[in-house]
Parts: C-alpha cells; sequence; structure tokens
C-alpha cells in the first residue's frame, strides 16, 4: 500500500501506524532519500537543486516497491514525474491519497520547516501546490480520504474500515 498526498495530510505518521496495525514494515520514499545522500532535504535542494532531489526520490520509490511488501509513505511530489505515476499506477499496489483542506495543511507544516517548496507565503505556496498536484493525486489513487477533520488514529480506522469494504485486506 502507498501513500500519496500534500505535504501535511498526514502520510508518514498515518503510514507508520498502519503498518504497525497491519503487522507491516514502513518505508518512507524522503527517508530512503536522505539516507541514501546522507543530507536533509533543504541541504539537497541547496546543494545540488530540486531536480536532483526529484531524481533520487524517483530511484528511491522503484527500490522501495521492488522490495518486500509494505506500507509506502511517499513525498508530497512524488506524482510530479510522469515515471512515477506510471509506477503508482502498474497495479502493484493499492494507492491511497491523503488530502486535506489547505488551512489544516498550512497549519500542519508549521511554517514549511524544513519544506523547500514552502518558503516564504506558506498559504500560497501551499495553495499552489495542492492545486497542481490535485489531479495527479486522483489519477493515482485507488481510495481518497480527507483527513482535514481526523485524528491519526481515526484516520487508519476509517482507512482499514474502507480497505475491508473493498476486500482489499
Amino acid at each position: 500500500m502507498i501513500l500519496v498526498g500534500p505535504m501535511g495530510s498526514g502520510k508518514s505518521t498515518v503510514g507508520r501506524d498502519l503498518a504497525d496495525r497491519l503487522r507491516r514494515p514502513h518505508r518512507d520514499t524522503d527517508a530512503a532519500v536522505v539516507h541514501g545522500a546522507g543530507r536533509s532535504i533543504p541541504e539537497i535542494f541547496s546543494e545540488a537543486g530540486e531536480a536532483d532531489f526529484r531524481s533520487r526520490e524517483s530511484a528511491s520509490l522503484t527500490d522501495i516497491l521492488d522490495g518486500p511488501p509494505a506500507v509506502v509513505s511517499t513525498g508530497g511530489g512524488i506524482v510530479v514525474s510522469e515515471d512515477n505515476r506510471r509506477v503508482l499506477t502498474d497495479g502493484r499496489s493499492l494507492v491511497v491519497w491523503l488530502d486535506a483542506s489547505v488551512e489544516a495543511l498550512v497549519k500542519r507544516v508549521k511554517r514549511g520547516r524544513g519544506r523547500p517548496l514552502l518558503e516564504g507565503d506558506v498559504a500560497a505556496n501551499m495553495r499552489a501546490k495542492v492545486s497542481e498536484r490535485e489531479a495527479w493525486y486522483s489519477e493515482v489513487s485507488d481510495i481518497r480520504i480527507d483527513t482535514t477533520d481526523f485524528t491519526r488514529d481515526s484516520t487508519v480506522d476509517r482507512l482499514l474500515l474502507d480497505l475491508e469494504q473493498e476486500s482489499v485486506l
């Protein structure tokens, strides 16, 4: 299972909790990029640029999906790449889009610290990113869950219920 969605939608937090509940490993594409690069995401952006980060992100997605089954949390921009969208829709994994209102996302990302694409006017930048990527999230996802008013526990509960109803579990 792969979680996609904008920054602040809960992919990493929900992914870890969901993996625990399903007794599966959790993998995170951003964590894999940081580990492989030996640098933080802001450092990668600053020193090598967004294109280098996106290349590393694509490689981490492929590596993770070629490994053992896991709950996979992705970075918010994973859907920007057409190749990534093709990988996400190749039928190997169920893709869940975690979404939330822009206001909730902005509140959760806390002024964009450690998020190079949100520097400056966080609300305006978040609105632009959500607008740019929304159709791609829709394109790759099998299930969409709005996390605006959910806690992480209630999001995991809702997701497990949806998976049961879809006979995926």
